[in-house]
């Protein structure tokens, strides 16, 4: 299954890049049923987000997610 999602065009420049090439590299795990992505695209997303600090409850969730996927 593929997504067919971009991040929002209201973002920074940056944090769109950091999310939308997630989201590919997510779509690639997908294709060739791969097991996780590498990991520098999720820590890619996670240090440009850190970056502002009105998106930090979602950071903190996202961290959540990825922690509850390695538990």
């Amino acid at each position: 299954m593929s997504y067919d999602k971009r991040a929002a065009e209201f973002l920074p420049e940056d944090l769109q890049i950091a999310i939308n090439t997630f989201i590919e590299q997510f779509n690639i795990m997908e294709e060739h049923n791969l097991d996780t992505i590498p990991t520098e695209y999720s820590i890619g997303l996670l240090e440009t987000m850190q970056q502002y600090p009105e998106y930090n409850n979602l950071l903190l969730d996202l961290i959540t997610v990825l922690e509850d996927g390695l538990a």
